[in-house]
């Protein structure tokens, strides 16, 4: 990333090329740190109003989490979220077949947001070697 491109060897036509690629490049990455960033909102918003909900503990057992949709036997079953355990309804909610599990749509926003962002990879390799480098210089 810090490096310069040596375009000198280039004809100008192809130095042009080169630079609407890398700009092409650049504004990618800045899209998609903008979506992250609406992600990160949507998430932080459901999160307020999941704390807020989750202390009417009853109202889970009968509604939706998301949407407060009431559950029905047939109609409108409940599924319980793999990551956060609350009770959603079909509508706000996926099954993730690789998981065999129903996954809400917030919690399926933050595991995108964690794929996006790379904190997955970071959280992984701070588990595993959180006794070396600069971990331990942290520490003190």
């Amino acid at each position: 990333m810090g490096r310069k491109l040596d375009l000198s060897k280039l004809t100008d036509e192809e130095a042009k090329h080169v630079w609407e690629v890398v700009q092409r490049d650049f504004d990618l990455r800045k899209k998609e740190e903008e979506r992250l960033e609406e992600l990160k909102c949507k998430i932080e918003k459901e999160g307020t109003k999941r704390e807020l909900l989750s202390n009417q503990s009853h109202l889970n057992e009968t509604h939706c989490v998301h949407c407060l949709q009431p559950f029905k036997f047939l109609v409108n079953s409940k599924r319980q979220c793999l990551d956060c355990h609350f009770y959603t309804c079909k509508n706000c909610s996926r099954y993730n077949k690789k998981e065999q599990a129903w996954i809400c749509d917030p919690c399926r926003l933050s595991r995108i947001v964690k794929i996006g962002s790379l904190e997955w990879y970071y959280e992984h390799v701070r588990s595993r070697f959180k006794r070396f480098g600069s971990y331990s210089m942290g520490r003190k």
